[in-house]
Formats: C-alpha cells, structure tokens, sequence
C-alpha cells in the first residue's frame, strides 16, 4: 500500500471506528510509516471512543514524533479536554494543553484567546490566577497583544478589578493603533 493510500484508509478508521484496538493499531502503522499530517490526527483527537487518557497518550506522542505539527495537535487536545470536561474536571488539563500550543508556537494568540474564554467565574476554574499569569505570558510573545489585553479585560471585568480593567484596555488599545 502506497502513502497516499495508507492515509486514505488511517483517515477513515479515525473518523469512523470506535475500536480502541483498530485505533490503535491505525496509529502505530500511521505514525511507522511517517504520515505527518494534523487533520487525519485531528480526526483521531476528536474520536468520541477515546477516554482523556487516550487523547493525552497519542497527543503526546505525535508530538514526540512530528513536532512540526506540536502547535495544532496540542491545540486540538486541549479543544478536545475542554469540550469533554464535566463540571470542569479537565478544564486544567485543558489549559496545560494550551500552553503546550503556546510553547510550540510562541507567535500565536489563539491558545490565548482559547484559554480566556473558557473561564468560570462561578466555579472559579481554571483559576482565576493561572488564566492571567498565562495571558500575561502572552504579551510577551504573541503577536496579536491587543487580542490578550482585550481578553484580559474581561477577565478583570468579570473579577471586578475595574484598575486592571482600565489599564488592560488603555494598553490594548495602544498596541491596536500599532497593528499589535
């Protein structure tokens, strides 16, 4: 079987087995095989028959083999932990998956945006500490900084900060008149 064949047939398997022995087995000869390609793993990130530990397990090691590809798999993870999170029990996680994103890609502002939003006032999770001290991060590295001031706002509206909402904001718009 050619490479062009392998994927077409590692796609359809991630989009529609619930097996965890043919999922498995389709990764292994995927990732054997040198197919770098995130949207078939996203296929698999995404698969409704993985537990959380199995998304972690094959996220983590595609990016130990691809990490060319690291940003939009560990990106996809933590889109994956947030979305299956019950009264945020992996919201954490989730955002650790973010800052994974971020770390492989230190220029973009999306893992920021991402982790900004999925803030609970009400159940205080991720904390609110953890959330800032990541979009801070961000303003060091982004390269959309009105983007994270703007999201931190928000957060210091919904805190009640109205000081740091300020700031935030006159900082923010500071750097939208200069593109940032």
């Amino acid at each position: 079987m050619n490479k062009e064949e392998l994927k077409r047939k590692t796609e359809e398997i991630f989009r529609r087995s619930g097996s965890h022995d043919e999922l498995f087995d389709a990764f292994k000869t995927a990732v054997d095989n040198g197919i770098e390609d995130e949207d078939i793993y996203k296929l698999l990130v995404w698969n409704k028959a993985l537990s959380v530990d199995e998304v972690v397990m094959y996220s983590e090691k595609l990016c130990s083999e691809f990490p060319s590809i690291s940003f939009k798999i560990y990106f996809d993870t933590a889109k994956v932990l947030e979305a299956t999170s019950s009264a945020g029990d992996n919201i954490e996680l989730a955002l650790s998956y973010y800052k994974k994103a971020a770390d492989a890609d230190p220029s973009s502002f999306f893992p920021y945006e991402a982790a900004a939003r999925m803030y609970n006032k009400d159940l205080n999770i991720p904390r609110f500490e953890r959330i800032v001290s990541f979009l801070l991060r961000g303003l060091d590295m982004a390269s959309r900084k009105s983007t994270i001031c703007f999201n931190l706002v928000d957060l210091y509206k919904q805190s009640g900060n109205t000081e740091k909402e300020k700031e935030f904001q006159r900082l923010g718009e500071k750097h939208q008149r200069r593109g940032k």
